[in-house]
């Protein structure tokens, strides 16, 4: 009898093993991997500063189901543990956002340069943007279900709003405070929404094409929180990206490169300052309802009537 069972429960085993989904998709972690439930995902808005600042107190890499994630930097400010990604996980679009799935980050906040197609919004301007035009073509729409922990879930988010109220809130605030204590960003402004169009990147755009961007009601042009918007909202992570303008758009004011040299050193440290200070608020967010909730699985579709 006792040979039968076990042979039965070997049998269950191997099937599980088998099945393309199971009870728990994600990715088992390291066991001593350093837990953090918010992440800051780094763009040009803080570039290589986050290496000086002495935060840094281990990183890793773990392997996800799509793939070797990037270098994640575990850190601590203030006494909140965070996770720190480069450069946008330096191209592991999907391997970054499923490896802070896996590692049970719930927070993040993203952020990145871009050119001003809004005449009111200036150079050294900070945006804490609210909506998206994405002209991704080439970077994948949607993850595979295997990666989800909740088979079952038919993940086919809206995005109205389209990023974390709250955390947009917390932004918002650390921000004019931080221009307030700032000689030199007194005088600039911090704009509490804006439409981002996130370009196929790669290039600058045209002055053509920022001409049809702005007819859409596009503010900003850039590159890559774009993609990190949907990826956050498809994993039900909470996002809020903060944007420092770092150039007019093309068509709508000269500059030239030039300008990057002085504007990186002055912008880099201060929007370290704003992500650090707003950890604390963000991670007493922890157990509110929050607004994306209910907007993430689209219900199953099915002509038969849901049974109460």
């Amino acid at each position: 009898m006792l040979i039968r069972v076990l042979k039965t429960f070997a049998s269950v085993v191997l099937l599980c093993s088998w099945l393309p989904f199971s009870l728990n998709a994600a990715a088992q972690i390291p066991e001593g991997t350093p837990k953090a439930r918010i992440a800051i995902v780094g763009g040009t808005f803080l570039n290589d500063i986050f290496f000086s600042s002495n935060l840094i107190k281990k990183e890793f890499t773990i392997e996800t189901k799509m793939g070797t994630s990037p270098k994640i930097y575990f850190a601590e400010y203030d006494d909140i543990p965070f996770y720190y990604v480069h450069n946008h996980g330096d191209g592991k679009w999907q391997a970054t956002w499923v490896a802070l799935y896996d590692l049970g980050v719930e927070e993040v906040i993203g952020g990145a340069t871009a050119g001003a197609i809004n005449k009111k919004m200036a150079v050294y301007d900070y945006i804490v943007a609210d909506d998206l035009i994405d002209m991704n073509i080439d970077r994948a729409l949607s993850f595979p279900k295997e990666i989800y922990r909740d088979p079952n879930a038919i993940p086919l988010p809206r995005l109205t709003p389209a990023m974390d109220t709250d955390i947009r809130n917390i932004l918002v605030a650390q921000t004019k405070k931080a221009f307030a204590a700032d000689p030199y960003f007194k005088k600039r402004t911090v704009h509490d929404k804006g439409v981002i169009v996130q370009a196929r990147g790669g290039r600058f755009e045209t002055v053509s094409e920022i001409k049809a961007f702005k007819q859409w009601g596009g503010d900003l042009v850039t590159m890559s929180v774009g993609t990190e918007i949907v990826y956050a909202r498809q994993l039900g992570i909470n996002y809020a990206t903060l944007i420092v303008v770092s150039n007019p758009a093309e068509g709508m004011g000269t500059w030239d490169f030039s300008l990057m040299e002085e504007l990186y050193p002055r912008i880099n440290p201060l929007s370290l300052k704003i992500v650090l200070e707003s950890l604390k608020p963000i991670a007493a967010l922890q157990g509110k309802s929050r607004v994306s909730d209910g907007l993430i699985n689209h219900p199953e579709m099915t002509s038969k009537k849901k049974e109460k």
